[in-house]
């Protein structure tokens, strides 16, 4: 998601009018539910579908997330 942060931004702006102060304030269940309830065309979710999810080793993990594998 973080890859993608731009999109978020911008579709909670342009889909709910939040602004980026509203979203620092916002819930982690709030942002959650707005995310999942983002149209199909959103710009998120259209990124979110064309990206690879699929990691099975730490290394794996670790390259995607930038957090050294313990």
């Amino acid at each position: 998601m973080i890859r993608h942060w731009p999109a978020v931004e911008g579709d909670l702006a342009r889909e709910y009018g939040i602004t980026a102060p509203e979203l620092a304030r916002m819930s982690t269940r709030r942002f959650l539910a707005l995310i999942g309830a983002m149209s199909d065309q959103s710009r998120f979710a259209r990124a979110w579908r064309a990206t690879p999810r699929r990691a099975d080793s730490p290394e794996e993990i670790a390259r995607i997330t930038g957090i050294p594998a313990a």
